[in-house]
């Protein structure tokens, strides 16, 4: 759902209407916020690998919503 979401607000699936801009923008916080979360784990491997995948995953997440 989320990628469907991408693709669409990105122009892939066709037009992005009003509701696909802002749930596009919710699911940059969403993906903001895993990124707190994975760099603030205990596991140590969670926050060398997931940390980055996460800040490179909502780097793409703002540019597609910025449009």
């Amino acid at each position: 759902a989320f990628a469907a979401l991408l693709l669409r607000r990105a122009g892939a699936l066709g037009d992005a209407g009003a509701v696909s801009q802002v749930a596009t923008w919710v699911l940059f916080a969403y993906f903001g916020i895993g990124v707190l979360l994975n760099a603030i784990s205990r596991s140590r491997p969670e926050r060398i690998v997931m940390t980055p995948v996460s800040a490179v995953l909502t780097a793409c997440a703002v540019v597609i919503a910025r449009g």
